[in-house]
């Protein structure tokens, strides 16, 4: 009795433990994701700063990676009798994001949009494998300065940008420069101190981001792409586990040839890209946002999750890609509905604890109808607070990844309401136990908690979250509550 009572406090001290590393985890990343949504709406002058993968629909500033004053002939800015020369055109290179992306939808100077695709924009094919824009909104918003702009998806195949070349000269900016794999827009503009009000203007576009293998057609030589707004989660997924420059690299040869299935179970990624669209009833979990590519691969990875309620296994030496949905506990095999004939010993039951309860719960977003900055959602349950006593349990949880308010008020939402519901269980269970995955769905039929099928009994399902082999070939099981009506 001793013993068991020894092993139930460190449990639950180990996990209060990790609830609260979490918290500090979590409050970091939040802290993180604030300064990334701000970040990617600026202009910075770097040549290391992190260039960010864009998926789905997203306004993007960028780095200027070139700048430099000339007089549009191939003369750059020099000093004559202590006075600035050749100093009509301003010449910048702004790095957006990883390539390739679909196209460009709309470009903002300062905070207005001055060139609009579905406003009568045009894109333009230039020799460079670009894009020249034209058909703009408005002059009078740049005070009528002249300017070139073109865009480049960050293609491997795309070259230097001549119009810049022209304007600095060929020494300075040339064939060599062709950022590829870059999304980036060239500007010559014909402007000066008194035109800009002395300060550098600001620039900004609206963008459909990377060009995505889809993994519904996934298989060796077979490489379908897709684009757009609304990204699947599975693809995004995907992508970043096979990406060499920024991601994990996998399903790769040596020599760098992606070979799908190689490392990761395409069967997974498949399934997942449709328990990702037939969430929250048809409407999807969808993405629109960036991953900050100087954070940790497993940062990452869960700033994708979050999006999907994913789950990322390893498996019979591959990744697999899981979504928590409704209904996964129908049609349970027998291996995996335990009794008092099957668990070995005492099982213990951790209920839900204060410090893991939500009665309240704020999503931060980048929200297309404030112009991307941030917005929030809270929902917020006054049943929940009358339950605790008058007090406000809240969190915050920061997204760069999402712009779909509803999807966030349904995320925020769910966090709140399984965070009521948290039932951790530990038990034993016979050789029975090794038909057993992380993240499966079980059923415990228990008749002192009054869980089972009987008169009066509840059914209670549980997910895996950890499987331990024992040296008697018993299995130790940990689990948590699965509630098929709080899954999206």
């Amino acid at each position: 009795m001793g013993k068991t009572f020894v092993k139930i406090a460190l449990q639950v001290g180990m996990a209060i433990y990790q609830y609260q590393q979490q918290k500090k985890a979590k409050a970091k990343a939040a802290r993180a994701a604030r300064v990334a949504r701000s970040n990617v709406l600026i202009n910075k002058q770097s040549n290391n700063d992190p260039i960010y993968p864009l998926y789905g629909r997203q306004r993007m500033g960028g780095t200027r990676v070139f700048i430099d004053c000339s007089d549009g002939a191939g003369n750059i800015q020099t000093i004559v009798d202590n006075k600035p020369n050749n100093t009509t055109h301003l010449n910048i290179i702004l790095a957006m994001c990883e390539g390739e992306i679909e196209t460009i939808e709309q470009l903002w100077f300062n905070d207005t949009i001055v060139w609009d695709v579905a406003s009568g924009g045009t894109l333009t094919d230039n020799s460079n494998g670009g894009k020249t824009l034209g058909g703009f909104i408005s002059t009078t918003v740049y005070h009528g300065a002249t300017m070139t702009w073109n865009w480049y998806p960050g293609s491997l195949t795309q070259t230097y940008d001549t119009a810049v070349s022209t304007s600095v000269g060929s020494s300075v900016w040339g064939p060599t420069h062709t950022l590829t794999g870059i999304s980036y827009l060239a500007m010559v503009l014909t402007a000066n101190g008194n035109v800009f009000g002395g300060q550098m203007p600001t620039f900004t576009a609206t963008c459909k981001g990377k060009k995505l293998l889809n993994t519904a057609e996934l298989a060796e030589g077979n490489e379908v792409l897709v684009s757009g707004a609304d990204q699947n989660p599975a693809d995004v997924m995907y992508d970043y586990m096979v990406d060499r420059f920024y991601g994990k690299g996998l399903d790769r040869t040596a020599n760098g040839n992606l070979v799908p299935g190689l490392d990761i179970n395409l069967a997974s990624f498949k399934q997942a890209r449709l328990d990702c669209a037939a969430a929250r009833s048809g409407n999807g979990l969808l993405i629109n946002g960036f991953l900050q590519t100087e954070k940790q691969l497993f940062d990452n990875i869960g700033e994708i999750l979050e999006t999907c309620n994913g789950m990322m296994l390893f498996i019979d030496g591959k990744y697999e890609f899981r979504i928590r949905k409704k209904d996964e506990q129908l049609n349970l095999p027998t291996s995996h509905i335990f009794t008092k004939d099957n668990i070995i010993g005492e099982m213990q039951l951790q209920l839900p604890n204060k410090t893991a309860k939500l009665n309240k719960n704020t999503g931060v977003f980048n929200n297309p109808a404030t112009k991307f900055n941030d917005d929030l959602v809270i929902f917020k349950s006054a049943a929940f607070k009358v339950e605790d006593n008058g007090s406000v349990l809240e969190t915050q949880e920061d997204y760069t990844m999402i712009t779909n308010s509803a999807q966030v008020l349904d995320l925020v939402t769910q966090q709140v309401n399984l965070s009521r519901d948290l039932y951790t269980v530990l038990l034993t269970v016979s050789h029975q136990g090794m038909l057993l995955k992380s993240s499966d769905i079980i059923e415990i039929r228990h008749p002192d908690f009054g869980w089972g099928t009987g008169a009066g009994e509840t059914q209670h399902f549980f997910r895996i979250l950890e499987l331990k082999l024992k040296e008697d070939n018993t299995v130790e099981v940990a689990a948590t509550t699965y509630n098929s009506a709080l899954e999206l």
